[in-house]
């Protein structure tokens, strides 16, 4: 998994003193691909990881002997192969129904202003048509070790316009709702420690959720 990637990284470097979930965080972007009869192909995702985390695996990834860009290039397969058991942290559905993807064969990993920044494209086993129906997805770590939010304003008020973004062709409403988690499972995440794992759905409880309406 990522969280496992990063706790790796993490043992690296000096010992931090937190506790209780989560431990870092990605900020994403989501875009819907669609083809030219408004089917849905893919969720073309970007993921930045906070500050501290991208410094210590920029740190690790300056000690590669190949260079940086060979570097960055491991790291993004480090990346597919971990996510990949995981179906890249992302669940979606059309009416209830739920998706099928296929795996993820075109990413890139890459420094942007201090920050890691994973961009894959996540394609479906099928197109689906949008017409007349209601899309929504979550992104999240099962585990909550890691807390994926939407792009937003600084206050975390107001997602971005890159935070999903949805071809104006389609004629869709759209919309970030944010999680509204039980405060016992905010009791539960906050008595984890670093090195432990909780009810593996707990992640769940804490996504956004992202919903394309084109009823």
């Amino acid at each position: 998994m990522l969280n496992m990637l990063i706790v790796m990284t993490l043992s690296l470097a000096a010992p931090v003193a937190v506790d209780a979930h989560p431990h870092s965080w990605i900020d994403l972007s989501v875009r819907l691909e669609v083809d030219d009869k408004g089917r849905l192909l893919a969720l073309e995702q970007a993921w930045r990881l906070d500050p501290f985390y991208s410094l210590v695996l920029l740190e690790d990834l300056a000690a590669e002997p190949d260079g940086m860009n060979v570097a960055l290039d491991r790291l993004r397969g480090d990346m597919l192969r971990t996510l990949a058991p995981q179906g890249f942290f992302t669940e979606a559905e059309v009416d209830g129904q739920a998706l099928s993807f296929k795996g993820v064969a075109e990413a890139t990993v890459m420094n942007s202003n201090d920050r890691i920044v994973l961009h894959f494209r996540l394609p479906l086993r099928k197109p689906i048509t949008l017409a007349g129906h209601l899309l929504s997805y979550r992104v999240y770590d099962p585990t909550y070790y890691i807390e994926v939010v939407h792009e937003a304003e600084d206050d975390g008020s107001t997602p971005l316009p890159n935070a999903l973004v949805v071809p104006d062709r389609l004629n869709c409403e759209h919309e970030i709702v944010k999680a509204t988690p039980d405060p016992e499972k905010v009791a539960e995440a906050s008595r984890l420690d670093i090195d432990e794992t909780g009810d593996p759905r707990l992640g769940r409880f804490f996504a956004e959720t992202g919903r394309v309406d084109c009823r």
